[in-house]
């Protein structure tokens, strides 16, 4: 089923690029521990920094990389959530040079702001010397994710930067400073990846029948909302990762590593819904560790979900096992 964006969606490739400076937001939060896991989420949005080049625009790239800001505000900034890695998969991709400015953080406050060190960068982009700039990881400064004004004031010096704003991060959808409040001060529109996650989303809006989703990911309180209401529209639903874990918890009373008591609470309510109706397909096997790693030789094995009973308490488990689909 063929859906069409809303008219009032301003699209990339109507936007006047050409000698311009696009501030582009992406999400390239794939960095663990100062390495790139999985290249998937850079490699779904070249198609937008393809299409900002070849028209003649000069990017500046942006990114969130893990939680450097803990709960009490404190931000650290250091190697493990830099976006050096990236900037170098995508010089290799790209064949271009890629400058990533660096800026002084104020000990735990993070980076106060963009300061004038980033003009000659600024102007080796415009003078087509250097072929993007990679902004440093937009949670160590603090205005990103601040309460007060300081994202607004965050936000104009990003707008300081640029002439045009292009948004491709649909899975970043907090309204931070590099996602929303930067739309007041530049002319803003969707990248490519951006409207295919739209179309994307307007199909299950609107699903054909029979309608299966498939639902997972790291985090589940924010997946809360959203997952209660596809559980609504689907006619079978199938969860991997913590989503899955954090289910399973609720649902058998178990213990994971790993798995916040407060999600599980908040997993109660999906587990009542589906013993009305019966909507969650639940895979048999899953692969239980001893470490978050991954599958190390010798730390993995299969554990059938036959295994959970109230009271018992797993190590880490991975996801889904191979074996629930043979």
């Amino acid at each position: 089923m063929e859906t069409q964006l809303d008219q009032r969606l301003p699209l990339l490739q109507n936007a006047d690029v050409e000698n311009k400076i696009v501030l582009l937001r992406v999400d390239h939060n794939v960095v663990k521990k100062g390495t790139i896991e999985d290249p998937f989420r850079i490699d779904q949005t070249i198609g937008t920094i393809f299409n900002i080049v070849e028209r003649g625009g000069r990017p500046i790239i942006m990114t969130h990389i893990g939680r450097p800001r803990d709960k009490t505000g404190k931000i650290k900034v250091d190697k493990s959530t830099a976006v050096e890695p990236i900037a170098e998969y995508l010089e290799r991709k790209l064949h271009t040079k890629i400058y990533c400015p660096t800026f002084r953080p104020e000990g735990d406050e993070g980076i106060k702001s963009i300061d004038t060190s980033i003009n000659l960068a600024v102007k080796n982009l415009r003078e087509k010397k250097i072929g993007a700039i990679y902004l440093p990881n937009t949670r160590w400064f603090q205005g990103e994710e601040s309460k007060t004004g300081y994202r607004d004031d965050f936000a104009r010096q990003l707008a300081g930067l640029a002439d045009v704003f292009v948004n491709d991060a649909f899975g970043s959808w907090q309204p931070h400073a590099s996602t929303y409040h930067i739309t007041k001060y530049l002319p803003s529109f969707a990248g490519y990846l951006m409207q295919k996650e739209i179309q994307n989303l307007s199909q299950v809006l609107q699903p054909e029948r029979p309608f299966i989703s498939v639902v997972a990911g790291a985090k589940y309180n924010t997946k809360i909302g959203p997952l209660n209401e596809i559980y609504k529209k689907v006619d079978k639903l199938i969860l991997g990762g913590i989503i899955y874990n954090t289910y399973l918890c609720a649902k058998y009373d178990v213990s994971i590593s790993g798995i916040e008591r407060e999600d599980v609470e908040a997993a109660g309510n999906l587990v009542e819904m589906d013993k009305k109706h019966h909507k969650i397909l639940e895979l048999p096997y899953v692969y239980e560790s001893d470490t978050m790693e991954g599958k190390i030789e010798g730390r993995y094995r299969v554990r059938s979900i036959k295994e959970f009973r109230k009271g018992a308490k797993f190590p880490y488990i991975l996801d889904i096992a191979k074996e629930s689909f043979e």
